[in-house]
């Protein structure tokens, strides 16, 4: 649980100490105030990324040459990451750790404005939140995923560079490696995801049901092992080496979701759509705890394209997170909804509002 937030020169946030408390967090305000920068800075501070933008840059106050996240966790520790000058920094209660170590300290789940393409959007989208599930679980599964998309990065250069079929081979053993590795992480991710979301959609009465999740790798084989996926790269040789592109692997992976076996995009409507999206977060989020780890869920915009009943429905569904923050500019919407803290945010400031 983070305790206490520290922020200097991050986004439109004025300098910033903010205690927090477990339960849940309602940040309300204007279009602009600061709401999701706030969101974003835990995020940051959790991952050391952006939700927002690929460039950690762009997250510098305007004018600014640098900022400053520091979080105070409720076991003691702290985190810090900072951008100045160019050079971006992170530690754990003082040392410079490894990524995976980082992301162990303060896990965090978030929804924001671009998972709205998660269901709808290209497989890219849901690639993204498979692997997200997967290194929640397991931070080490970064060294799985970071290899993978290094074999990729040569094999791609070779192609484009109009290498040979001999010359590829060896490539091809080294992602058949890769890819086996992966999938079968992927693959147990979404049987886990599977089961935990039939019961949050029963738990909240959407009436999602006969929704299902299945993991669909490439090549289809991929779980059969390394020689199955190597077979199969093998025969997309001659295409891949006349496309100069690769053609098959993880990279083209898809987590398909339907309702009663229609695709999403034919059949839900944008709130059917929003709702489902938040409950495979929880979803997400009850996986982790099943192995012990307790995310803290950032939701922004979590009422957007929701009507009062639905968005009371859903928050039955994380109404026991360990710590939520969610983001709102529609204060009637929440009403009776039991939040435990009330913040505000304008113009970059941030106070508390009220506490139930």
């Amino acid at each position: 649980m983070l305790a206490r937030l520290e922020a200097r020169g991050f986004r439109n946030l004025q300098p910033l100490a903010l205690d927090l408390d477990g339960g849940s967090h309602l940040i309300l305000g204007d279009n602009g105030a600061g709401k999701t920068s706030l969101l974003e800075a835990v995020y940051l501070l959790a991952t050391t990324r952006s939700f927002r933008t690929p460039r950690v840059v762009d997250c510098t106050h305007h004018g600014g040459d640098g900022f400053f996240l520091k979080g105070e966790l409720a076991s003691r520790a702290f985190l810090e990451v900072s951008w100045m000058k160019g050079d971006r920094t992170r530690s754990v209660n003082g040392d410079r750790t490894s990524l995976a170590d980082h992301l162990s300290a303060l896990p965090v789940i978030a929804w924001t404005a671009s998972d709205g393409q998660m269901l709808t959007g290209p497989p890219a989208e849901r690639r993204r939140f498979l692997d997200r599930g997967v290194i929640g679980q397991r931070p080490s599964a970064l060294a799985v995923i970071s290899r993978y998309r290094q074999v990729l990065e040569e094999k791609r250069r070779l192609l484009q560079n109009g290498s040979t079929r001999d010359e590829l081979m060896v490539w091809n053993q080294m992602q058949a490696q890769a890819a086996a590795s992966l999938a079968t992480l992927r693959r147990a991710y979404v049987d886990r995801l599977r089961t935990t979301l039939a019961d949050v959609l029963t738990q909240s009465d959407l009436g999602l049901a006969e929704i299902e999740v299945n993991y669909k790798p490439s090549p289809r084989r991929a779980l059969e092992g390394a020689d199955s996926i190597l077979q199969s790269l093998d025969e997309a040789v001659e295409r891949e080496v006349a496309a100069r592109q690769v053609l098959m692997g993880c990279h083209r992976d898809d987590m398909e979701v339907t309702w009663d076996g229609h695709s999403i995009r034919r059949v839900a409507s944008a709130g059917e759509r929003k709702a489902l999206g938040l409950a495979l977060l929880a979803a997400h989020g009850r996986v982790l705890e099943g192995d012990g780890v307790v995310p803290i869920y950032l939701l922004d915009d979590a009422d957007t394209e929701l009507d009062a009943e639905r968005l009371r429905r859903l928050w039955k569904v994380f109404g026991a997170a360990g710590q939520l923050l969610a983001t709102s500019n529609r204060p009637s919407v929440w009403g009776d909804l039991g939040i435990d803290r009330r913040l505000r945010c304008n113009d970059g400031v941030v106070t508390v509002e009220a506490t139930a």
